[in-house]
């Protein structure tokens, strides 16, 4: 009895770790791998604008790019700030 069940827990492993490697193939054998890569113009990448960036920097080396505000940067996570801010749009008095 014990051997039959160390047989299946062994055979559950085994299948386990064939899982993965199945899908991975399923997922080449699709119709988007049986064409092969092609080249893209755009690249779709998590930091667009770093990626288009760069490529500007390198087509034009003298030129002066403003960065994004909206970056984020490391020192901004020094900065205390609330969660949840309260809207207000009104004008802020002159000092």
């Amino acid at each position: 009895m014990d051997d039959e069940l160390l047989q299946a827990v062994k055979d559950l492993e085994s299948a386990r770790a064939e899982l993965p490697r199945q899908s991975i193939v399923q997922y080449n054998e699709s119709l988007g791998f049986k064409e092969g890569p092609k080249r893209m113009g755009r690249v779709t990448y998590e930091y667009r604008y770093r990626v288009a960036l760069a490529r500007f920097r390198a087509r034009h080396p003298d030129a002066n790019v403003v960065e994004d505000p909206f970056t984020i940067h490391p020192e901004d996570d020094l900065v205390p700030m609330e969660r949840q801010q309260d809207f207000d749009d009104s004008v802020p008095p002159e000092p």
